[in-house]
């Protein structure tokens, strides 16, 4: 069983400032720290070892396991923001982002010999590990963007470069048993050096020809990784480059006022974490070193679309069929370790398919109700291989969302919203179905400045299994393992807030474009 408590505490400040009436600039500066304690994971433990064709035991080892993940981040993002317009309508704008990130651990593995006499002490320790997880960051982004109108539609084009230097020190120690002294693990222990940078160019043409709107773009990538991995043993660099073209093209026709198609394709990609591609382990818990690949690739996937939308007075519906298609596709998988731990791996495992339809509709049978709702069903099939086995799986999956919102009175709401995933087939196994309902009671005063907002999470009373996923994999005459994780549930979040003066716009804050992801 695991529970997260995450806080975040945050200051932001941005200035902006118009020299003329086509020029304006924008300053932002954004600071703070996140941190996420995954509280204490408690085991009991009672390994037995049986030679199996005489039935003989072995050995038995009994005992208690606490195991602590303690993730925090604090950072510090800084960007300027400059845009020039013309009087034919056309604009150039440019961006300019720095983002500093301090990542940091530790996780703490105990384990106590059972029963423990009087309370944990040395005398009663099996084994005790302690690893750091120091990782700073520093990142750049700029971007240049133009738009101006050209026939009967708009002309896009622009240029973006992104840097990432990434460093992690990784300290895996273990206390010499009957002392308080550790000693190092250098097999474990380890320093990480990512270095990538990436260019990309894109154009987008969009416009209408009578009843038809319609978009046609792509954008080429050129991308430079390198990741050197440091240990006691060896020092090794793993280079990945690449240059790609995503093309994407989109199209919408207006059968009537009230009755459009639509279809659509894009080319993306997905980039992994520099966490998914350390290769040297963490004691993630009693049974588990989490470890990454350092050759791992991004995900490039493939969607087409074809739909169709139909308006109402009050209400609108939709129905899309789909094809995805995912190449590197990307999965936590495990390999036998020893006969009590499991390696648990981040890796490429080969491609994805799904196909299905996607339904949903929105609806407002009155000024004070609004309803949202949809649903997913799809096949969903992975081939490949891992650690030189065949992948071979699949099986219909869906999921359902809806959403409905009541306004009470002009100054009273109920928001109420529910998450259903169904079971889900992965590279080695399972991972279950995954439920989350949720209500929000909102009140203002002071036409709007003072608002007091109530929100119950992840409803569960004893009665729903909410905010809980088991995640089985197998490897047949080689492991099983099923985990059960069950997070916090029946949470109450209370908030007041007022705000001084009305602004006439809102206010863009800047995001984190680095940390935010490794986090």
């Amino acid at each position: 069983e695991r529970s997260f408590d995450e806080r975040t505490a945050t200051a932001r400040a941005t200035v902006g400032y118009t020299p003329a009436p086509n020029n304006s600039f924008s300053l932002g500066l954004y600071a703070g720290r996140r941190s996420k304690d995954r509280t204490a994971d408690i085991f009991y433990y009672d390994n037995v070892k049986t030679y199996l064709p005489e039935d003989q035991l072995l050995n038995r080892t009994t005992y208690y396991n606490k195991n602590l993940r303690i993730r925090r981040g604090d950072f510090l993002i800084g960007s300027l923001d400059y845009v020039h317009s013309w009087d034919n309508q056309a604009k150039l704008s440019g961006s300019l982002l720095y983002e500093y990130t301090m990542l940091g651990g530790p996780t703490t593995n105990l384990n106590l010999s059972w029963p423990i006499q009087a309370g944990p002490s040395l005398q009663d320790t099996l084994q005790d590990q302690y690893n750091t997880n120091d990782n700073p960051l520093n990142g750049v982004r700029f971007q240049l963007d133009y738009s101006q109108p050209l026939g009967t539609g708009k002309l896009e084009a622009g240029y973006q470069y992104r840097y990432l230097d990434h460093t992690g020190e990784f300290i895996y120690e273990e206390r010499t048993i009957g002392t308080s002294t550790f000693r190092l693990i250098p097999e474990f222990s380890s320093r990480v050096d990512l270095d990538r940078q990436i260019h990309s160019l894109y154009g987008l043409y969009s416009g209408k020809w009578r009843q038809l709107s319609y978009s046609a773009g792509a954008r080429m990538e050129v991308m430079d990784r390198n990741l050197l991995l440091t240990n006691a043993f060896v020092d090794t660099t793993y280079q990945y480059d690449f240059v790609k073209v995503y093309p994407s093209a989109n199209l919408l026709y207006d059968v009537t006022d009230r009755f459009r198609l639509k279809a659509a394709y894009s080319r993306r990609v997905e980039r992994t974490t520099t966490f998914k591609m350390n290769p040297f382990p963490e004691r993630e818990h009693s049974e588990t070193l989490e470890q990454g690949d350092p050759t791992l690739r991004p995900e490039f996937i493939d969607l087409v679309e074809v739909g169709a939308i139909q308006d109402f007075e009050n209400s609108s519906v939709f129905a899309t069929a789909y094809f995805r298609n995912v190449q590197n596709l990307v999965n936590r998988v495990n390999t036998v370790y020893n006969d009590t731990i499991l390696n648990r791996i981040y890796s490429n495992v080969g491609r994805a398919r799904s196909f299905g339809l996607e339904a949903g509709l929105e609806m407002s049978p009155t000024s004070w109700w609004k309803l949202t709702a949809g649903g997913n069903v799809f096949r969903y099939a992975i081939w490949g291989t891992f650690d030189d086995r065949p992948v071979d799986t699949q099986s219909w999956q869906y999921s359902v969302n809806a959403n409905t919102t009541v306004k009470l009175s002009t100054t009273w709401s109920v928001q109420g919203t529910l998450n259903y995933l169904s079971r889900q087939v992965t590279a080695q196994g399972i991972d279950s179905r995954f439920l989350s309902p949720n209500v929000t009671v909102q009140k203002t005063w002071l036409d709007g400045r003072l608002t007091a907002t109530a929100q119950w999470l992840n409803i569960d009373l004893g009665l729903l299994p909410t905010n809980e996923q088991r995640i089985t994999t197998e490897r047949v005459g080689e492991f099983y393992t099923t985990t059960n994780y069950v997070y916090e549930a029946d949470v109450v979040m209370l908030n007041l807030s007022y705000r001084l003066n009305q602004p006439a716009g809102r206010a863009k804050f800047i995001k984190s474009e680095f940390g935010e992801k490794e986090f």
